[in-house]
Protein backbone atom coordinates (compact mmCIF):
# COMPACT_ATOMS: atom_id res chain seq x y z
CA UNK A 1 0.00 0.00 0.00
CA UNK A 2 2.83 2.35 0.99
CA UNK A 3 4.27 2.40 -2.70
CA UNK A 4 1.15 2.80 -4.59
CA UNK A 5 0.41 5.88 -2.02
CA UNK A 6 3.62 6.94 -3.22
CA UNK A 7 3.20 6.20 -6.76
CA UNK A 8 -0.36 8.44 -6.55
CA UNK A 9 1.83 11.45 -4.81
CA UNK A 10 4.34 11.24 -7.55
CA UNK A 11 2.07 11.07 -10.42
CA UNK A 12 -0.66 13.39 -8.99
CA UNK A 13 2.44 16.16 -8.67
CA UNK A 14 3.43 16.31 -11.86
CA UNK A 15 0.02 16.28 -13.34
CA UNK A 16 0.94 19.57 -15.88
CA UNK A 17 3.64 17.23 -17.10
CA UNK A 18 1.27 14.53 -17.77
CA UNK A 19 -1.41 16.86 -19.71
CA UNK A 20 1.07 17.92 -22.05
CA UNK A 21 2.79 14.96 -22.75
CA UNK A 22 -0.80 13.78 -23.70
CA UNK A 23 -1.56 16.65 -25.76
CA UNK A 24 1.36 16.12 -27.90
CA UNK A 25 0.94 12.31 -28.51
CA UNK A 26 -2.69 13.14 -29.04
CA UNK A 27 -1.71 15.58 -31.72
CA UNK A 28 0.65 13.38 -33.43
CA UNK A 29 -1.10 9.84 -33.19
CA UNK A 30 -5.06 11.09 -32.90
CA UNK A 31 -6.57 8.03 -35.17
CA UNK A 32 -6.25 5.78 -32.33
CA UNK A 33 -8.09 8.04 -30.09
CA UNK A 34 -11.36 9.47 -32.10
CA UNK A 35 -13.57 6.51 -31.43
CA UNK A 36 -13.68 7.18 -27.53
CA UNK A 37 -15.21 10.95 -28.03
CA UNK A 38 -18.61 10.27 -26.49
CA UNK A 39 -16.29 9.14 -23.21
CA UNK A 40 -15.71 12.35 -22.28
CA UNK A 41 -18.67 12.39 -20.11
CA UNK A 42 -18.14 9.52 -18.22
CA UNK A 43 -14.09 11.04 -17.30
CA UNK A 44 -15.77 13.86 -16.28
CA UNK A 45 -18.61 12.31 -14.26
CA UNK A 46 -15.51 10.41 -12.26
CA UNK A 47 -14.11 13.94 -11.83
CA UNK A 48 -17.21 15.18 -10.37
CA UNK A 49 -17.30 11.95 -8.24
CA UNK A 50 -13.96 12.85 -7.08
CA UNK A 51 -15.31 15.85 -5.54
CA UNK A 52 -17.71 14.64 -3.62
CA UNK A 53 -15.58 11.53 -2.00
CA UNK A 54 -14.33 15.06 -0.93
CA UNK A 55 -17.08 17.11 0.06
CA UNK A 56 -18.76 17.14 3.27
CA UNK A 57 -22.13 19.50 5.11
CA UNK A 58 -19.03 21.37 6.60
CA UNK A 59 -18.68 22.88 2.76
CA UNK A 60 -22.13 24.21 3.17
CA UNK A 61 -22.16 25.87 6.27
CA UNK A 62 -20.30 29.19 5.23
CA UNK A 63 -23.54 30.18 3.21
CA UNK A 64 -25.39 30.42 6.36
CA UNK A 65 -22.25 32.14 8.53
CA UNK A 66 -21.09 34.13 5.91
CA UNK A 67 -23.62 34.50 3.14
CA UNK A 68 -22.55 37.97 2.00
CA UNK A 69 -18.98 36.35 1.35
CA UNK A 70 -20.76 33.48 -0.57
CA UNK A 71 -22.88 35.81 -2.54
CA UNK A 72 -20.85 37.46 -4.06
CA UNK A 73 -18.41 34.91 -5.32
CA UNK A 74 -20.95 33.47 -7.57
CA UNK A 75 -22.65 35.80 -8.51
CA UNK A 76 -19.31 37.51 -9.83
CA UNK A 77 -18.38 34.59 -11.03
CA UNK A 78 -21.77 34.32 -13.25
CA UNK A 79 -21.99 37.63 -13.99
CA UNK A 80 -18.47 39.28 -15.43
CA UNK A 81 -16.82 35.95 -16.46
CA UNK A 82 -19.58 35.18 -19.76
CA UNK A 83 -19.17 39.13 -20.14
CA UNK A 84 -15.32 38.66 -20.42
CA UNK A 85 -15.60 35.67 -22.85
CA UNK A 86 -18.02 37.18 -25.23
CA UNK A 87 -15.57 40.69 -24.57
CA UNK A 88 -12.94 38.60 -25.96
CA UNK A 89 -14.62 36.51 -28.43
CA UNK A 90 -15.09 39.55 -29.68
CA UNK A 91 -12.35 41.60 -29.61
CA UNK A 92 -10.46 39.24 -31.49
CA UNK A 93 -12.72 38.21 -33.65
CA UNK A 94 -12.72 34.73 -33.01
CA UNK A 95 -14.96 32.31 -35.16
CA UNK A 96 -18.47 31.86 -33.91
CA UNK A 97 -17.41 28.44 -32.33
CA UNK A 98 -14.36 29.25 -30.52
CA UNK A 99 -16.20 32.30 -29.62
CA UNK A 100 -19.21 30.43 -28.03
CA UNK A 101 -16.42 28.10 -26.62
CA UNK A 102 -15.05 31.14 -24.44
CA UNK A 103 -18.54 31.92 -23.65
CA UNK A 104 -19.09 28.32 -22.54
CA UNK A 105 -16.01 28.56 -20.56
CA UNK A 106 -17.43 31.55 -18.46
CA UNK A 107 -20.67 29.93 -17.49
CA UNK A 108 -19.30 27.23 -15.75
CA UNK A 109 -18.67 27.19 -12.57
CA UNK A 110 -15.39 27.54 -10.38
CA UNK A 111 -13.41 24.41 -10.81
CA UNK A 112 -11.92 22.74 -7.42
CA UNK A 113 -8.39 23.17 -8.70
CA UNK A 114 -9.09 27.44 -7.20
CA UNK A 115 -8.97 25.59 -3.67
CA UNK A 116 -5.47 24.37 -4.26
CA UNK A 117 -4.28 28.07 -5.53
CA UNK A 118 -6.06 29.56 -2.46
CA UNK A 119 -4.55 27.12 -0.08
CA UNK A 120 -1.22 28.03 -1.91
CA UNK A 121 -1.52 31.73 -1.96
CA UNK A 122 -2.67 31.25 2.15
CA UNK A 123 -5.84 32.41 1.44
CA UNK A 124 -9.60 31.64 2.73
CA UNK A 125 -9.50 28.20 1.45
CA UNK A 126 -13.41 27.84 3.68
CA UNK A 127 -14.75 30.73 1.48
CA UNK A 128 -13.21 29.36 -1.54
CA UNK A 129 -14.62 25.48 -0.90
CA UNK A 130 -18.26 27.07 -0.29
CA UNK A 131 -18.10 29.47 -3.32
CA UNK A 132 -16.56 26.36 -5.59
CA UNK A 133 -19.18 23.94 -4.18
CA UNK A 134 -22.66 26.28 -4.42
CA UNK A 135 -21.44 27.64 -7.98
CA UNK A 136 -21.65 23.76 -8.72
CA UNK A 137 -24.72 22.72 -7.16
CA UNK A 138 -26.75 26.17 -8.90
CA UNK A 139 -25.05 25.28 -12.66
CA UNK A 140 -27.83 23.40 -14.17
CA UNK A 141 -30.26 26.01 -13.27
CA UNK A 142 -28.19 28.87 -14.12
CA UNK A 143 -25.78 27.41 -17.30
CA UNK A 144 -28.45 27.01 -20.03
CA UNK A 145 -30.06 30.52 -18.61
CA UNK A 146 -27.13 32.42 -19.59
CA UNK A 147 -26.05 30.26 -22.49
CA UNK A 148 -29.42 30.65 -24.19
CA UNK A 149 -29.05 35.02 -23.29
CA UNK A 150 -25.39 35.08 -24.44
CA UNK A 151 -24.96 32.95 -27.46
CA UNK A 152 -28.61 31.75 -29.60
CA UNK A 153 -27.25 34.19 -32.42
CA UNK A 154 -24.43 32.24 -32.50
CA UNK A 155 -25.74 28.66 -32.53
CA UNK A 156 -28.86 26.33 -31.41
CA UNK A 157 -29.44 26.06 -27.34
CA UNK A 158 -30.75 23.08 -26.41
CA UNK A 159 -31.24 23.95 -22.89
CA UNK A 160 -33.62 21.27 -21.47
CA UNK A 161 -30.60 19.30 -22.88
CA UNK A 162 -27.89 20.93 -20.80
CA UNK A 163 -30.10 21.00 -17.73
CA UNK A 164 -30.70 17.26 -17.97
CA UNK A 165 -26.48 16.72 -19.04
CA UNK A 166 -25.25 19.37 -15.80
CA UNK A 167 -27.48 17.15 -13.81
CA UNK A 168 -26.19 13.94 -14.49
CA UNK A 169 -22.39 14.33 -15.14
CA UNK A 170 -21.98 16.43 -12.09
CA UNK A 171 -25.25 16.47 -9.27
CA UNK A 172 -25.35 13.09 -9.69
CA UNK A 173 -21.47 11.92 -9.14
CA UNK A 174 -21.33 14.50 -6.32
CA UNK A 175 -24.26 13.30 -4.48
CA UNK A 176 -23.14 9.36 -4.90
CA UNK A 177 -19.57 10.70 -3.67
CA UNK A 178 -21.45 12.43 -0.77
CA UNK A 179 -23.68 9.53 0.02
CA UNK A 180 -20.13 7.22 -0.53
CA UNK A 181 -18.35 9.46 2.26
CA UNK A 182 -20.82 9.15 4.50
CA UNK A 183 -21.46 5.13 4.65
CA UNK A 184 -18.12 4.83 3.76
CA UNK A 185 -16.58 6.65 6.90
CA UNK A 186 -13.81 4.38 8.33
CA UNK A 187 -13.05 3.50 4.89
CA UNK A 188 -12.86 7.58 4.07
CA UNK A 189 -9.16 8.37 5.06
CA UNK A 190 -8.04 5.47 2.53
CA UNK A 191 -10.12 6.28 -0.40
CA UNK A 192 -9.80 10.04 -0.85
CA UNK A 193 -5.77 8.82 -1.16
CA UNK A 194 -6.46 6.81 -4.00
CA UNK A 195 -8.83 9.04 -5.17
CA UNK A 196 -6.76 11.74 -6.94
CA UNK A 197 -5.34 9.09 -9.47
CA UNK A 198 -8.54 8.34 -10.75
CA UNK A 199 -9.42 12.29 -11.13
CA UNK A 200 -5.62 12.42 -13.17
CA UNK A 201 -6.51 9.89 -15.29
CA UNK A 202 -9.65 10.78 -16.03
CA UNK A 203 -8.79 14.41 -16.65
CA UNK A 204 -6.00 13.02 -18.98
CA UNK A 205 -8.57 11.38 -20.73
CA UNK A 206 -10.04 14.12 -21.70
CA UNK A 207 -6.99 15.85 -22.95
CA UNK A 208 -6.41 12.85 -25.23
CA UNK A 209 -10.14 12.74 -27.13
CA UNK A 210 -9.98 16.60 -27.55
CA UNK A 211 -6.68 17.14 -28.87
CA UNK A 212 -7.41 14.38 -31.17
CA UNK A 213 -10.73 15.46 -32.11
CA UNK A 214 -9.37 18.91 -32.79
CA UNK A 215 -6.19 18.15 -34.72
CA UNK A 216 -7.17 19.58 -38.12
CA UNK A 217 -8.80 22.65 -36.13
CA UNK A 218 -5.63 23.36 -33.90
CA UNK A 219 -3.36 23.99 -36.74
CA UNK A 220 -5.81 26.91 -37.76
CA UNK A 221 -6.43 28.64 -34.52
CA UNK A 222 -4.41 27.04 -31.89
CA UNK A 223 -2.48 30.65 -31.23
CA UNK A 224 -5.14 32.48 -31.49
CA UNK A 225 -7.22 30.14 -29.31
CA UNK A 226 -4.07 30.60 -26.77
CA UNK A 227 -4.08 34.15 -26.82
CA UNK A 228 -7.72 34.33 -26.04
CA UNK A 229 -6.85 32.11 -23.28
CA UNK A 230 -4.00 33.90 -21.58
CA UNK A 231 -6.07 37.61 -21.32
CA UNK A 232 -9.64 35.55 -20.85
CA UNK A 233 -7.54 33.83 -17.08
CA UNK A 234 -5.38 37.19 -16.68
CA UNK A 235 -8.88 39.68 -16.92
CA UNK A 236 -10.78 36.55 -14.69
CA UNK A 237 -8.09 36.97 -11.54
CA UNK A 238 -8.00 40.77 -12.28
CA UNK A 239 -11.97 40.71 -11.73
CA UNK A 240 -12.08 38.46 -8.67
CA UNK A 241 -9.32 40.42 -7.06
CA UNK A 242 -10.24 44.01 -8.14
CA UNK A 243 -14.04 43.26 -6.64
CA UNK A 244 -12.54 41.84 -3.08
CA UNK A 245 -10.68 45.45 -2.90
CA UNK A 246 -13.67 47.66 -3.96
CA UNK A 247 -15.94 45.83 -0.96
CA UNK A 248 -12.40 45.85 1.21
CA UNK A 249 -12.53 42.70 2.16
CA UNK A 250 -9.31 40.94 4.06
CA UNK A 251 -6.48 39.98 2.65
CA UNK A 252 -7.28 35.87 3.02
CA UNK A 253 -10.75 36.83 1.58
CA UNK A 254 -9.07 38.66 -1.43
CA UNK A 255 -7.12 35.81 -2.17
CA UNK A 256 -9.91 33.53 -2.37
CA UNK A 257 -12.26 35.36 -5.04
CA UNK A 258 -9.26 36.01 -6.97
CA UNK A 259 -8.81 32.34 -7.71
CA UNK A 260 -12.58 31.05 -7.16
CA UNK A 261 -13.67 34.29 -10.08
CA UNK A 262 -10.28 32.95 -12.53
CA UNK A 263 -10.35 29.61 -11.92
CA UNK A 264 -13.24 27.71 -13.29
CA UNK A 265 -13.81 24.05 -14.26
CA UNK A 266 -12.44 23.78 -17.62
CA UNK A 267 -13.14 19.59 -17.74
CA UNK A 268 -16.71 20.68 -18.40
CA UNK A 269 -16.54 23.22 -20.34
CA UNK A 270 -14.82 20.49 -23.00
CA UNK A 271 -17.51 18.03 -22.32
CA UNK A 272 -20.31 20.58 -22.63
CA UNK A 273 -18.78 21.94 -25.81
CA UNK A 274 -18.15 18.60 -27.76
CA UNK A 275 -21.36 17.12 -27.01
CA UNK A 276 -23.95 20.01 -27.47
CA UNK A 277 -22.03 22.42 -29.94
CA UNK A 278 -18.70 21.25 -31.90
CA UNK A 279 -15.35 20.23 -31.33
CA UNK A 280 -13.95 23.50 -31.87
CA UNK A 281 -15.80 24.76 -28.63
CA UNK A 282 -14.06 22.48 -26.33
CA UNK A 283 -10.49 23.95 -27.46
CA UNK A 284 -10.73 26.97 -24.65
CA UNK A 285 -11.61 24.26 -22.15
CA UNK A 286 -8.93 22.08 -23.03
CA UNK A 287 -5.71 25.21 -23.47
CA UNK A 288 -7.31 25.96 -20.06
CA UNK A 289 -6.32 22.53 -18.51
CA UNK A 290 -2.97 23.38 -19.02
CA UNK A 291 -2.57 27.08 -19.03
CA UNK A 292 -4.70 28.19 -16.49
CA UNK A 293 -3.55 25.44 -13.82
CA UNK A 294 0.03 26.51 -14.42
CA UNK A 295 -0.14 30.40 -14.61
CA UNK A 296 -2.54 30.28 -11.50
CA UNK A 297 -0.02 28.11 -9.67
CA UNK A 298 2.93 30.14 -10.48
CA UNK A 299 1.05 32.85 -9.26
CA UNK A 300 -0.61 31.44 -5.93
CA UNK A 301 2.71 30.49 -4.82
CA UNK A 302 4.33 33.87 -5.46
CA UNK A 303 1.65 34.92 -3.30
CA UNK A 304 1.93 32.87 -0.60
CA UNK A 305 5.48 33.63 -0.17
CA UNK A 306 4.99 37.37 0.62
CA UNK A 307 4.33 38.69 3.64
CA UNK A 308 1.01 40.49 4.73
CA UNK A 309 3.08 44.22 4.18
CA UNK A 310 4.65 43.43 0.69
Amino acid sequence: MAGLLKFISFFTKYVTLWVILCAVFAYFYPEPLKPYGSWISYFLGIIMLSMGLSMSPNDFKLIFSRPKDVIIGVVTLYVFMPLVGLGIGTFLNLSPMLLVGFVLLGCCPTGTSSNVMTFLAKGDKALSVTISSISTIVAPFIMPVLLLFYVKQYVDIDAVGLFISIIQIIIIPIVLGLIVNKVCKKQMPVIQKIVPLFTVLALLGIILVVVALNVERLQTVALMAAVAMILYTVIGLIVGFSVSRLLRMPQAKGKAMTFVIGVQNTALAVTLGITYFDPLAAIPGAIGVVFTTVFCSFIASLWGNRTVEE
